[in-house]
């Protein structure tokens, strides 16, 4: 009995969610049907959770620095190309700033637009390979509660919007987080050039906070339609709002964690004394180094800040 209320709920639900595809668009290859992110998300999640880390078991980390910085540069190229084509297409359709509602345009730039944002599905799948990355490279402590949801979630609600009309009011957040995706991939692909680019990775700090005012503005703009109606559906602002409070409070308590002087959670159950300090500490970077001299440590590529979250000794370990 339960089996058949868990598939008739499911079956609802996907009549509900994709009950209303954009007829635009309803022809085009996976879209309209949530077996596209099933099969990508479950792939995902079985990988980093269960294949992955069972293949990795008794083997050695892979050495992947340069397809991890070849596809940290296809990132950074890929979204500054949609950041520049969605804009120029905004303007071409005369979109609304303040409150954009769907209109099922069939003009040339709107038409452009949902072209874009196929693309725009597709690629934004590769950020997956993050994760991939960090499992072939046991770098495990990297593969948190939100590193791994903001990638589930950007898949599913991504190919839903999709599906249902990526135009409208949520053009502004796909532009907006674009743009950081080009930072961020930027940041990312000179940390993967070694300890010598960490004097230039001062700004690690300023693009966690950019990353927080980000989903800041993506709120309060997609707040707006709930109280001036411009014809955008409240179904997708309902759908959005929950990801984008997620998004925030993650991102809110990991520079809590690292920047403002708090234990992260792995030094808290583990019980060793030592303060993350701001990446800026020239004694940890020094001390970094002495210990790389040593060969107490092993001059290999880290991306996406390891360098950045170098955690002394305890027996080095200072106490505020």
């Amino acid at each position: 009995m339960l089996p058949n209320t868990i598939l008739m709920s499911g079956l609802a639900m996907r009549h509900r969610i994709y009950g209303q595809i954009d007829p635009r668009i309803k022809h085009w290859v996976f879209v309209g049907d949530p077996l596209f992110p099933l099969i990508v998300c479950g792939g995902y999640l079985l990988f980093t959770y269960v294949t992955g880390p069972r293949f990795m078991k008794n083997r050695q980390p892979f050495d992947l620095r340069w397809a991890i910085r070849l596809h940290n540069l296809f990132m950074i190229v890929m979204n500054a190309y949609f950041l520049v084509q969605f804009l120029t297409t905004v303007y071409r359709a005369r979109y609304n700033p303040f409150c954009q509602g769907m209109t099922y345009a069939t003009d040339e730039a709107s038409l452009r637009y949902l072209e874009l944002g196929w693309w725009f599905m597709l690629v934004r799948s590769l950020d997956l390979l993050d994760t991939i990355f960090f499992v072939l490279r046991k770098k495990d402590d990297h593969v948190t509660f939100q590193h791994v949801s903001h990638h589930f979630c950007c898949i599913f609600t991504g190919h839903i919007f999709l599906s249902l009309g990526m135009d409208g009011q949520s053009w502004f957040g796909v532009c907006i987080n674009t743009g950081i995706h080009v930072v961020m991939y930027a940041y990312y692909f000179l940390a993967t050039l070694g300890p010598r680019m960490k004097p230039y990775l001062w700004w690690k700090k300023h693009l966690t906070i950019a990353q927080i005012v980000q989903h800041y503005l993506i709120i309060l703009h997609g707040l707006i339609p709930y109280f001036y109606d411009c014809g955008y559906p409240r179904f997708l602002l309902n759908l959005a709002m929950p990801q984008g409070l997620l998004g925030l409070a993650l991102f809110i308590n990991f520079y809590a964690l690292s920047y403002t002087g708090r234990k992260n959670w792995a030094d808290i159950f583990s019980g060793v004394p030592c303060v993350l300090s701001d990446d800026n500490d020239p004694t940890k970077f020094k001390r970094f180094q002495m210990e790389l001299e040593r060969g107490k440590v092993k001059d290999t590529f880290e991306s996406e800040d390891d360098h950045a979250d170098f955690k002394c000794p305890a027996k080095e370990c200072k106490t505020d």
